[in-house]
């Protein structure tokens, strides 16, 4: 396994959803022994990890879409989008806006983590499976999570 699929918690995953990953991560795909790598959601059926590529929010909102139906319990979710010192690539929203579909579906942002020189990565998850929720009570984008990160 790769220390760049150890930060993003791969662990006894068998089968991962990749969906536009750049050329650049295909190195990555490859150093993975006894993965299945499915490149798109209806091919895996039931997700229990995946990571989504975007730069636009309609990307953003489609990959979204699709992952939340077919995730299951406390999947490990990825949206990788470029960062805003890229040369490369430019991006339609930023770490603290444009999450509305996963916020509507129940799913937090709890963990960033850099890919590469041009990529991060933001992983969700549902907020029941949030033990202890911290940040800002605007910074959420659950309902739940609003309310959990309210000052008492």
């Amino acid at each position: 396994m790769t220390p760049l699929f150890k930060k993003l918690n791969l662990r006894d995953q068998q089968s991962i959803v990749v969906l536009d990953a750049p050329e650049s991560f295909e190195a990555e795909l490859r150093a993975l022994s006894g993965v299945v790598v499915s490149r798109d959601i209806s091919q895996g059926g039931t997700l229990h990890f995946g990571i989504a590529f975007v730069v636009t929010q309609r990307q953003l909102d489609d990959a979204s879409t699709a992952k939340v139906a077919a995730a299951i319990g406390d999947a490990i979710l990825w949206v990788a989008y470029p960062k805003q010192t890229s040369k490369r690539y430019k991006c339609e929203f930023n770490r603290d806006e444009g999450w509305h579909v996963l916020g509507q579906a129940g799913f937090e942002g709890v963990r960033q983590v850099a890919i590469d020189a041009d990529w991060s990565a933001l992983r969700f998850r549902r907020v029941e499976f949030i033990k202890k929720l911290t940040r800002a009570p605007g910074r959420a984008v659950t309902r739940v999570g609003k309310l959990r990160s309210a000052p008492k």
